[in-house]
């Protein structure tokens, strides 16, 4: 009995670490952010004309649209 209880700690081992890394992966990625990461990511996106939609009226055509 003892013998069947050696062999399988380092499996047990191995999975009790892997199921407590995915625990503390999901729990960064899915947790709530904070107010101060959400500011951050907004203010480094700028409206340019570069990365604009095409379809705005506000956009002008590029160089490499041409009309058929």
């Amino acid at each position: 009995m003892i013998a069947d209880l050696e062999a399988l700690a380092p499996p047990l081992i191995m999975a009790a670490a892997f199921l407590f890394g995915l625990a503390m992966f999901l729990r960064r990625q899915l947790g709530p952010r904070g107010r101060e990461a959400e500011e951050g990511e907004e203010a480094d996106i700028q409206d340019s004309t570069s990365n604009a939609d095409p379809g705005d009226a506000t956009h002008g055509p590029s160089t490499d649209q041409r009309k058929v």
